[in-house]
């Protein structure tokens, strides 16, 4: 287990597991935060030690607990925890709090009663698994990590000096050129099993002739990332100019964790299993064949060998920017 440096951004996560429900919930959790680019220091208080606790949650950016029921209360080893982290913890650190139960789930009300009356800002509303969490649970777990990690680093921006002139002029003038560099208004779309996902793409870029095929780019927090490895499949679904809007601004809004991405969207069904957006311009049925880390996203390679143009006489929505540093 690594030691966040002082200024680094980390989240302190503490849990106890009666049965393991309880750390599986855990470790998703984890893996939205470490998603997201910030450290995730991960104590189970049944085994560490006191001062490790405090030491973490005194330089930590925000916390987590995560505690089972058993007999209608917490185990001793969490309320020992919660004892240090309301000494040691600033009430401006963010919390969160979750747990796993099989009847009633108190002592995840214990942690979250003493955390609010203590005046600290929740980062997400409980989360209560009942006895073992299934993977469209644990897929929530972790888009709630990076939500709750995302949380933590636009607080950070914000406490961020301003750079000077001198280094703002020349910053922005890369970012007005990088940001003139195009690309289609796109809609990937996966489904694994009772597992879906959708986003909003615009750097995309055919790669291949023989085979067909295409890169992508997916930042690395994207909910969507992790259904996006070797040999799982998607749908591409390219906008089409005058009736893109709806689409983009549908698959630009930010989604609860967990939430379903096609409410009130016309879709059929491809023969991979994915989801076809009705109203664009044409799609495509693709597989992902490699995928390349490349700084703060993954650059997935995919071929596809089927596809169909929806709106005969459309053309393709184009994406202009204005910087290169964001969408």
């Amino acid at each position: 287990m690594g030691r966040a440096a002082k200024n680094d951004l980390s989240v302190a996560l503490i849990y106890a597991s009666a049965y393991g429900n309880t750390a599986i919930v855990a470790q998703a959790i984890a893996r939205g935060i470490s998603k997201a680019g910030v450290m995730v220091e991960t104590f189970n208080a049944e085994h560490a030690e006191p001062d490790e606790i405090k030491t973490a949650i005194a330089q930590c950016s925000g916390f987590i607990m995560g505690s089972p029921t058993l007999g209608g209360h917490a185990p001793t080893q969490i309320q020992t925890a919660l004892g240090i982290v309301l000494a040691n913890a600033e009430k401006t650190k963010l919390a969160g709090v979750f747990g796993s139960f099989g009847w009633s789930g108190e002592a995840i009300d214990l942690l979250e009663g003493k955390f609010k009356d203590a005046g600290y800002q929740m980062g997400f509303d409980p989360i209560r698994v009942k006895f073992k969490p299934t993977e469209v649970t644990l897929k929530t777990c972790e888009e709630t990590g990076t939500d709750f990690a995302q949380s933590i680093k636009k607080a950070e921006k914000r406490r961020q000096p301003k750079q000077n002139v001198a280094t703002t002029t020349q910053a922005a003038n890369l970012e007005q050129a990088l940001g003139r560099i195009v690309g289609s208004l796109c809609i990937i779309t996966t489904q694994q099993d009772n597992l879906s996902g959708a986003m909003l793409a615009s750097w995309v870029s055919q790669a291949t002739f023989s085979p067909p095929g295409f890169t992508v780019a997916v930042a690395k927090e994207r909910a969507i990332e992790s259904l996006m490895h070797q040999g799982t499949n998607f749908v591409i679904n390219v906008l089409q100019e005058g009736n893109h809007l709806g689409l983009m601004k549908h698959f630009l809004k930010p989604f609860n964790p967990g939430e379903d991405r096609f409410t009130k969207i016309e879709t059929e069904t491809a023969e991979n299993g994915c989801q076809i957006l009705t109203q664009a311009l044409a799609y495509l049925e693709c597989k992902v064949e490699n995928r390349m880390e490349c700084g703060d996203h993954w650059v997935i390679y995919a071929t596809t060998n089927q596809g169909k143009l929806l709106q005969n006489n459309g053309i393709t929505a184009v994406h202009h920017r204005k910087s290169g540093t964001h969408y």
